[in-house]
Formats: structure tokens, sequence, C-alpha cells
């Protein structure tokens, strides 16, 4: 017995609202944020949190960046990444000096502790990758890059022009 309400002509008008590009977005965001709690409920128990590795995230993969810098790519405000930093630094995982190009900018360096953790954050990830990606081949993978890059410097694009 189905017991779902009879459908109006109100909520028959909004059926094909939603298209398959907004239905693609919304699934990309769901993947993204489900990988996220995941890898957040693992990388607990290394006395990491999610704005924590994230920070570790940026920085592996552009060490060059400055504190304000990382804010605006997580997109958090600079108190949010200010206190995260302020705790890795006392954990021994980063070390802040000021930036050598704008002395008011705070530079993240990564320590030899995290090096340290590195083990476990990339075995953590790795787990999550072999669920995520079961049953995907190698060649599927390299096509969904191609197609999520192109995705993504389209909404680059979009951000240049809505400045």
């Amino acid at each position: 017995m189905d017991n779902k309400p009879e459908p109006t002509e109100r909520s028959r008008d909004r059926e094909g609202v939603l298209t398959d590009n907004d239905r693609l977005l919304y699934l990309m965001d769901e993947i993204s944020r489900g990988a996220r709690r995941i890898y957040d409920a693992k990388i607990a128990r290394i006395g990491l949190n999610q704005t924590q590795w994230r920070i570790i995230g940026q920085l592996l993969r552009d060490p060059a960046l400055t504190q304000v810098e990382i804010a605006k790519k997580l997109e958090l405000e600079s108190a949010t990444i200010g206190q995260a930093v302020a705790a890795l630094c006392e954990d021994g995982v980063l070390e802040r000096q000021r930036a050598e190009s704008d002395r008011r900018a705070w530079q993240l360096i990564l320590t030899e502790k995290l090096d340290d953790m590195l083990p476990e954050l990339r075995g953590s990830a790795d787990q999550i990758h072999d669920l995520l990606w079961r049953g995907i081949t190698a060649d599927d993978k390299r096509v969904l890059g191609q197609i999520l890059a192109q995705v993504s410097a389209n909404l680059n694009h979009l951000k240049g022009e809505a400045r």
C-alpha cells in the first residue's frame, strides 16, 4: 500500500523544474559532502578536524599558499582558519612564518610531524577511494576527470564574469 498523496495541480506544474543538469550538480555535492563526512570520521581518531585536514590538503597541493589564500579557497572565515591553524601549530603539524612577499600575510609550513601522519592520512583516503571507485575502470575515471576539469574551467570562467 502506497501512502503517497495524490499529486495536486500545483505539484504537477512543478514536475520537470529540476533538470538533469540540476540533478548532476546535486549528485556531485552529495558525493563530496558524503566523502568528507566519512573521511572526517576516519581521521578524527588522529586528532584532526575537517578544517584542519582541508588546510593540510591545500598546502600539499600548493605549499606556497598563505593563510588568507587558503581561507578564500576553502570559502571559510579567516577566524575559522586562524583557529584551525593555531591548533595545528600548537600540535607541531604546521609552522607559521611571515610571508616574504607580504609581511602582513602568514606563510604556513608543513612540518616533519605531518610527514609522520601522512601514511595514516593516505591510508584512510585510500580505503574510501577503494569503496567509492568500486566497479569503475581507470578509463572511466580518466574520462570523468576530463569532464570535471572542463566543468571546473567553465565555473572559473563564470566566476571571472561575476566579478
